[in-house]
């Protein structure tokens, strides 16, 4: 619905490790301890696995728990890239003009895509 920021800069979690997965009806949230969550409402993949919409009925993300973040960065279509210490890979996907796809929240601010 609005982008990512096209100045977006991940290193804030670089070093975060996942923490916990919550899975509700309309929304799997990320969380990395010290007040970083990730909340997706729409589209991702794990480990290049089919595309998973919310609500989710499978997915490999628990396989992440316990990770730290490698690398994270976004793309001009709005694409969120986690990659893993361990090598295993997140993508969180902008793929609506109509409505929110994910949020990102760390310590006071907040990223709507």
């Amino acid at each position: 619905m609005y982008g990512l920021p096209k100045d977006f800069d991940g290193s804030f979690l670089l070093g975060r490790t996942l923490e916990m997965v919550c899975f509700t009806e309309n929304q799997v949230c990320l969380h990395f301890g010290a007040e970083t969550m990730i909340g997706i409402v729409s589209a991702f993949s794990c480990n290049d696995e089919q595309v998973v919409n919310v609500p989710v009925f499978g997915s490999n993300l628990m396989g992440l728990l316990g990770s730290s973040v490698r690398a994270a960065q976004g793309d001009e279509s709005g694409t969120l890239s986690l990659t893993f210490d361990d090598g295993q890979t997140l993508k969180v996907y902008d793929d609506t003009e109509q409505y929110e796809c994910y949020t990102i929240r760390y310590g006071d601010k907040v990223i709507i895509v």
